[in-house]
């Protein structure tokens, strides 16, 4: 009798941006076949980078574990083998503790992010995605989204204790410009009270689940109020105020004024109005035409 060894999928991580993603006004993950459309011609490293920790880079030599990186994110794969002769289940060809902890670090590379982005690229507590609760958090912790569930990022947020506990595992350099965390752990909390699904990465036995979970991370795009000037003198010709639009890197913002149809707003033209404590109380587009 012989076993089959190979290497099998542990899990999956998209990452997703409606600034690149929607097609105009609509959103990408509106129906299948648009999210699968605008997927084919999508790529993460556009406007970040994810980078396994230095601890876990040392796990996956111990353990036999890949990280690949794929347009939407990143999978991780084990050396596996069958449990028995042609049983089709499989677990990992080096036993891996339920305690087992994966982190991956993401970091923002595009000068722009902020301005077609809803959060920074810089946050002063990296935003923080996981299957398990640290011990520091309180009841309203959320847990780091399936491709079948939505929260928005910015309800992935932990506070500075659980940042200092967490980040004690990280070199000084890999918390330089840090935007956001992942971390896996192989057992994960019951997250079935959560949202009705579980998040567990290796099933109870030790083996590898036959669907093994896709996880996400899901960034929304900016809107703003669209200003449109004159591009010979700069006076304002006409502007979306109060309406705020969103910035789109594909597909068109259908707006008109004056009769015609007028240039949708890129995220390089960007003005902050602030109120006198610094806080942003306006986002503005400047687009400049010819009159």
């Amino acid at each position: 009798m012989s076993f089959t060894i190979t290497y099998r999928k542990l899990f999956s991580v998209n990452v997703y941006h409606h600034y690149f993603l929607d097609d105009g006004s609509m959103a990408f993950d509106g129906n299948p076949i648009l999210k699968e459309q605008q997927l084919s011609k999508y790529n993460f490293e556009d406007f970040c980078q994810i980078i396994p920790s230095e601890e876990t880079q040392e796990i996956f030599k111990g353990n036999r574990l890949v990280f690949k990186t794929i347009n939407n994110g990143f999978t991780i794969y084990a050396k596996a083998e069958e449990t028995a002769p042609n049983s089709g289940t499989y677990r990992t060809l080096i036993n891996l503790p339920q305690t087992t902890v994966l982190k991956f670090l993401i970091c923002v590379k595009d000068s722009l992010f902020e301005n077609y982005s809803t959060v920074n690229s810089k946050p002063l507590i990296p935003y923080y995605f996981s299957n398990k609760k640290p011990a520091t958090e309180g009841g309203s912790f959320n847990y780091l989204d399936l491709e079948t569930t939505t929260m928005p990022i910015e309800d992935f947020t932990i506070n500075q204790t659980s940042y200092a506990e967490i980040g004690k595992v990280f070199s000084e350099k890999e918390k330089i410009g840090l935007f956001a965390i992942i971390s896996l752990e192989m057992a994960g909390d019951n997250t079935i009270p959560f949202d009705g699904n579980t998040r567990n990465i290796l099933n109870v036995n030790g083996t590898i689940p036959a669907n093994p979970k896709t996880f996400k991370l899901q960034i929304k795009n900016r809107s703003t109020i669209w200003n449109y000037r004159n591009a010979v003198d700069s006076s304002l010709l006409h502007s979306t105020e109060p309406t705020e639009l969103p910035l789109v890197k594909n597909g068109i913002i259908a707006y008109s004024f004056g009769g015609e149809e007028r240039p949708s707003a890129f995220p390089s033209r960007l003005i902050f109005e602030k109120d006198g404590g610094g806080n942003i109380i306006k986002t503005i587009s400047e687009i400049y035409i010819n009159q």
